[in-house]
Order: structure tokens, then C-alpha cells, then sequence
């Protein structure tokens, strides 16, 4: 494809839903990636399919995400494991019930389908919970899936429909018009691509991205480290995702490293421990301080886990945007858009942001609103 109608930057969930959307429109599609497909934040991640983290216009993302998903494991001929299973969250202390207590209400308000349980109703449900707990929550309407298998099973279908996926390609540079106003091209280190419109899905590179044409876009790199166990029976954990309540409070600070117990378990029985959030820049390396944290955060409240081998850790970097909300959106630079700042839940809302970018391209009505998730937001705020 020597000069597609929209190149796509970035591989991951977010770029992959975005081709695929496009391509079913019938435009003819180029991701250009860096390294492989799905090889940064996309296969570094548990999966989980989080629907209830406000504020609202995050929820109704997530539910319309979930939706599509439901109607991609139908479409894609890889099954890509999607499951709805559930999750619950651990209220550890008296004051952190109090305080769940009030995000459930909020939640519901929202429209979250959600319920406050005792520490007894926790225990009943999760024999192997330490029993020194104050209680938790339950979220039905969570679920979980693959993120590798998923976004590879994108990749296959855009293929079918046409679309040209470009590896090991790296963007250097965009060329504009000559009055700076839309784009021309994409330099890349393996020639440049003619194209009247360029999606930035970089993830957490989309700064660098936007720099190319003079557009902030404050997205910078969240290291988050994983570690995942050897197979175990389904019966260490019986809702397979289990997060501990401070989950919520790591999300909101900025500037210290956060850890909270997070406690996944995949299809195959693999169990992945999680979670951490940190500033370290583009360095990928796996923080053993940090392993070590997510560790004992676990067993704290899983003390069975003690007994069971780690596999591997690993670490990946979400693309964090200031606010805590995703950017979907048009630009001043005509042609030129912009799908990244999802931070931890880029699996959870790739496919509506693909199907959003595919409508303000294709200037089809919008399934919903987006002007609270341009990235001029931050221009007014500069």
C-alpha cells in the first residue's frame, strides 16, 4: 500500500482497534510500529475489563467497550479468551469499608451494578481470604479476556480487510502543508507514506508523537510491574480478579510509587500479581523493591499464595495522562488525531476508542460524546 487514507502509529489494543474500525469502513489502513505488534503496554497487563472507575464518562466508555468486545469474540477468528467473571475489591480497614462505601454510591449513581459485602459474605465467597478483613464489594459486570491473543486476533482481521501492518518501522517525522495546517505525510525510518490523516495511538510515546506537529499532548510513561505464577487450581481464588480497595487511591497519586494488591487469574490458571504505578521515565527495567511490595501485598491477603512458585516479572509502561481520562479526539492539524492517555485501562476502552476515532474520521454520528477527551483540554490549561 503505497499511500494509505490514514496510517495508524502504534500497535497496541488502541491502534490495532482503530485499523480494524477504519478498515471495516472500507479506508485503506497502514499501522506503522515501532517494534512488533502488541510488544509495549498491550502485552504487559492483566486483562481486566474495569467498569467501574469514575469518573462517569469513564464508565460509559467501558460499558460501550465491553459491548463491542462481546460482538468482536464473534467476528474475530481467534478466540481471544473473553470472559465475564466478575471481580471483587477488599476493604482491609474499618475506614477503608467506610470509604468503599461511598464509591459504591457514586458508582451506582453512575450506573455501575454493584454490592457492599460484610466480611463474613467476603469469606463465605473467598475461603481463602485472611480472615482479618473488614469486608468489600462486589462487581458483576466486570470481565477479563487476553490482551495479547486479542490484539493479534485484530491484526489478523485488518489483514483480510486490507490493511498494511509495517514492524520495526519508526516514525520520524510528519510532514504538513505548507501553511502547517494538515497532514501530508509520515516520515519513517523506512521512507515516508503519503496519507491525508495520522492517528496517534503511540501510547505512552504520544508526546513525542505530537511534538512532530506542534501539539501538546502530556502523556508520559507509568512503569507498572507484573509478575505471574505457575498453573494453580481455580479454587485459590474463586472470582478471578481480586483487588484490594487501595487499588483506587493508587491511581490518584502523581508524584510517589504506589502499590496495591491485585490478584488475577488467566484462563489457563496462571495467577498474575499486580499491581504498581511509578514514574521511571521510558526505563522498562523490572523494580525489585517494587516486585517485592506486590508480593507481600498479596499474600497479605492471600497468605496461601506464600506456597506457590512465580513464573516470571515483568514490566510495562502505561501512557498516564494528567487528568486520569483518555484523549479522543481531532486536532487543530487537520487529519491529524489523537487515541492514547488511557493509563491502566487501555484493554479495557480500545474498542470504543477505536470506533470513535473511526467516526470523527468518517464524520458519522458518534456513539457517544467526546469534547470533555480532546486534547485541547490541555492546550487551555497550558
Amino acid at each position: 500500500m503505497t499511500n494509505p487514507d490514514v496510517v495508524v502509529i502504534g500497535g497496541g489494543i488502541i491502534g490495532c482497534c482503530c485499523a480494524y474500525y477504519l478498515a471495516k469502513q472500507r479506508l485503506k489502513v497502514a499501522i506503522v510500529e515501532k517494534g512488533s505488534i502488541c510488544s509495549e503496554a498491550s502485552k504487559s497487563c492483566q486483562g481486566h475489563l474495569f467498569l467501574w472507575e469514575l469518573p462517569a464518562i469513564n464508565i460509559k466508555l467501558a460499558k460501550a467497550s465491553k459491548k463491542l468486545y462481546e460482538q468482536l469474540y464473534n467476528e474475530l477468528d481467534i478466540d481471544f479468551e473473553l470472559r465475564n467473571t466478575g471481580s471483587m475489591s477488599i476493604a482491609e480497614k474499618p475506614q477503608d469499608l467506610e470509604t468503599l462505601q461511598q464509591t459504591l454510591n457514586e458508582l451506582r449513581q453512575a450506573g455501575v451494578e454493584c454490592q457492599m459485602l460484610s466480611a463474613k459474605e467476603f469469606i463465605k465467597t473467598e475461603p481463602n481470604v485472611t480472615r482479618d478483613i473488614s469486608g468489600g464489594a462486589s462487581f458483576p459486570e466486570d470481565g477479563q479476556l487476553n490482551p495479547l491473543l486479542t490484539t493479534i486476533a485484530l491484526t489478523q482481521a485488518v489483514k483480510k480487510l486490507g490493511a498494511d501492518i509495517r514492524h520495526f518501522t519508526e516514525v520520524t517525522g510528519i510532514e504538513l502543508s505548507a501553511d502547517k495546517s494538515s497532514i501530508v505525510a509520515v516520515e519513517t525510518t523506512k521512507g515516508k507514506i503519503g496519507t491525508k490523516y495520522v492517528i496517534n495511538a503511540a501510547g505512552a510515546w504520544s508526546g513525542q508523537i505530537g511534538r512532530m506537529v506542534g501539539i501538546n499532548i502530556p502523556v508520559v510513561p507509568r512503569r507498572g510491574n507484573l509478575i505471574v505464577t505457575e498453573q494453580v487450581p481455580d479454587n485459590i481464588i474463586n472470582c478471578q480478579i481480586i483487588i484490594a480497595s487501595g487499588y483506587l487511591d493508587s491511581l490518584k497519586r502523581e508524584n510517589k510509587t504506589a502499590v496495591a494488591a491485585n490478584v488475577q487469574q488467566t484462563r489457563e490458571g496462571n495467577l498474575l500479581l499486580g499491581s504498581s504505578r511509578e514514574f521511571a521515565g521510558f526505563d522498562k527495567n523490572v523494580n525489585p523493591e517494587v516486585i517485592s511490595l506486590i508480593v507481600k501485598r498479596c499474600i497479605r491477603f492471600f497468605p496461601v499464595l506464600a506456597d506457590l512458585h512465580t513464573i516470571r516479572s515483568w514490566a510495562g509502561l502505561r501512557p498516564y495522562s494528567p487528568d486520569m481520562l483518555p484523549i479522543i479526539s481531532s486536532s487543530p492539524i487537520e487529519g491529524f488525531y489523537v487515541a492514547s492517555g488511557h493509563e491502566g485501562v487501555g484493554i479495557t476502552m480500545g474498542p470504543i476508542t477505536g470506533k470513535l476515532i473511526t467516526q470523527l474520521i468518517t464524520k458519522q454520528q458518534l456513539d457517544l460524546p467526546v469534547d470533555q477527551l480532546s486534547v485541547e483540554r490541555f492546550a487551555e490549561k497550558q
